[in-house]
């Protein structure tokens, strides 16, 4: 079975990209989730952000897509889980969590690639660095 799902690094006028731990995973993620029937990917995005953060985003842009096989860093073990990726920015830093966020914060970005990043979480992040690095995303 593949679960489709939307998630985004989503950073700040300063820099910052927030992470969070949730208890379906093992290790730091991006927020995000399953994309419901009849929602386009970006309304999915918006959904989980309103309910995971309690905030908007906006300069959502799509950045790819990945497949994550089964493995033990998903609650259920069995599952395939097809990601769709975005940047966005967000429109405030005050979060409002709901129970599927544990550990949070805004993280620099080389010091959120010291934390126990999940694989495809530090591939994510080293993809937005590449894209700051390289002028595409700018944070005014």
């Amino acid at each position: 079975m593949i679960k489709h799902c939307v998630g985004a690094v989503i950073y700040d006028s300063e820099g910052k990209i927030f992470l969070m731990t949730s208890p379906k995973w093992k290790g730091y993620i991006v927020p995000g989730g399953k994309i419901e029937d009849n929602e386009t990917e970006e309304q999915a995005l918006l959904r989980e952000i309103r309910e995971e953060l309690g905030i908007e985003i906006t300069k959502i842009k799509k950045v790819g897509e990945k497949i994550k096989p089964p493995s033990k860093d998903f609650k259920d073990e069995t599952m395939t889980i097809h990601f769709i990726d975005f940047f966005a920015k967000a429109s405030s830093i005050e979060i409002k969590p709901n129970h599927e966020v544990l550990e949070y914060g805004w993280f620099s970005i080389d010091d959120a690639l010291a934390l126990p990043l999940l694989d495809t979480t530090r591939n994510f992040v080293e993809q937005f660095k590449k894209y700051v690095n390289s002028g595409l995303i700018r944070f005014d």
